[in-house]
């Protein structure tokens, strides 16, 4: 399935209510490591309002929430003109292999298409990290998402930008680097994206508004094809689907909104959509 200059399989790790500047201020050797021969921005923009549905949705399906309109009531329809791209890849590759762990639930019951068949788990963020671990070891899927949540938990319990909640970031890029290295051990690493990206930020204790400590969020990557040692310029949360679809080679929908940033993807690679 690996087409010259393309990646063969994605991994994405979501960090929930991660503000981009605090991955600079923690401790996060795993995710530092990653990105050192990849690229990075810790000021992506997210979508408004900076909440959970509204901002891991357009991640998924490169549209913001007036378009996705997906909530607690509203799970994607099937039909739509912004499928995520997790659907592109089951219908171009029906045998491909799809998972998703996330501790927070909706993502996998009403943010992905059931349609696609994900291999889907749920459960607090130490016991998913290792559970994830364990099934890329065995099953080295081609698409592969996990949201961790308790840094978000900290945002709201302590505050965010507190040192309870460095400290929670530190924790969650442990747990980050149990999916590296489990990616390591299962030979896929060097023909893989990689992306690590955080879905809104948060003010004093909480999260929604337009503030910038809300907006902004880290998003970085590294894989076959990308830019190496590189700052992502203007980055919106909804462009990581077609950065995905990029890099599989899945063609990207004329109904989403999101685009390829400049500064991701080398020239080379840049050219074989062209």
């Amino acid at each position: 399935m690996l087409e010259q200059g393309r990646c063969s399989r994605v991994f994405i790790i979501g960090l929930d209510g991660v503000m981009g500047r605090c991955v600079k201020e923690a401790f996060t050797p795993n995710i530092d490591a990653l990105i050192s021969d990849g690229v990075k921005t810790y000021a992506a923009e997210t979508v408004f309002p900076s909440k959970s549905y509204q901002a891991w949705g357009a991640m998924f399906h490169g549209v913001g929430p007036l378009k996705h309109e997906l909530g607690s009531s509203n799970p994607c329809p099937e039909e739509v003109p912004w499928p995520s791209f997790m659907k592109l890849m089951r219908q171009k590759y029906p045998g491909s292999r799809l998972a998703s762990f996330s501790c927070w639930e909706p993502i996998n019951s009403i943010i992905i298409e059931q349609s696609c068949k994900c291999h889907s788990i749920s459960m607090p963020d130490p016991e998913l990290a290792e559970a994830a671990a364990e099934y890329i070891r065995t099953h080295s899927p081609e698409m592969f998402f996990m949201q961790l949540d308790h840094t978000d938990s900290a945002g709201h319990t302590h505050g965010y930008g507190t040192t309870p909640y460095l400290e929670q970031i530190t924790v969650s890029d442990s747990l980050a680097g149990l999916i590296i290295d489990a990616i390591k051990d299962a030979g896929v690493f060097d023909e893989s994206l990689i992306v690590v990206l955080s879905d809104h930020g948060g003010k004093d204790k909480s999260h929604g508004s337009n503030h910038p400590d809300c907006m902004r969020t880290f998003w970085g990557c590294r894989g076959r094809g990308v830019v190496q040692g590189g700052e992502v310029g203007e980055m919106n949360i909804m462009d990581t689907a077609p950065v995905v679809a990029h890099a599989l080679g899945l063609a990207i929908p004329a109904g989403w909104d999101g685009s390829i940033p400049t500064g991701i993807f080398t020239s080379s690679t840049a050219q074989l959509d062209a």
